[in-house]
């Protein structure tokens, strides 16, 4: 057991080092334009350095973020209001809007049962809309 956490441990180091974080997405490798701040970020505790625009669902702006906790959060906004913040650990985060529409981010994607019918469409390189329209 010891050896398995000592190897454990060794992983998390090098990725550490190699500059690796669980919410590594290709759309935080881009630099930050106007487009993607968010009044208001650190409110919501998401790092207001983070905050990446992906685009438009159902007149909502989208957006990728890291948490203050180092997760991965999707972020609704509706008329310069804040409608909806969704954070998980590692890579992904899925959200569900009031129509039914689905948004999948990064790693996370819904059980195809849960999304029968959906027709899947690309935001972005790491966000995945199921619509049913």
């Amino acid at each position: 057991m010891r050896s398995r956490a000592t190897a454990v441990l060794a992983l998390f180091s090098t990725l550490v080092l190699a500059g690796c974080s669980p919410t590594t997405l290709p759309e935080f490798e881009a630099v930050q334009t106007d487009r993607d701040l968010l009044v208001g970020a650190d409110s919501q505790d998401v790092d207001a350095d983070s905050t990446r625009y992906v685009g438009e669902v159902e007149g909502a702006d989208i957006y990728l973020a890291r948490g203050t906790d180092d997760t991965l959060c999707l972020i609704h906004i509706r008329d310069g209001e804040w409608e909806h913040t969704g954070c998980g650990a590692g890579l992904g985060i899925g959200s569900t809007l009031e129509t039914g529409t689905r948004i999948e981010a990064g790693t996370f994607t819904f059980p195809d049962d849960e999304v029968a019918g959906g027709k899947r469409t690309r935001l972005s390189d790491s966000v995945t809309v199921i619509s049913y329209r």
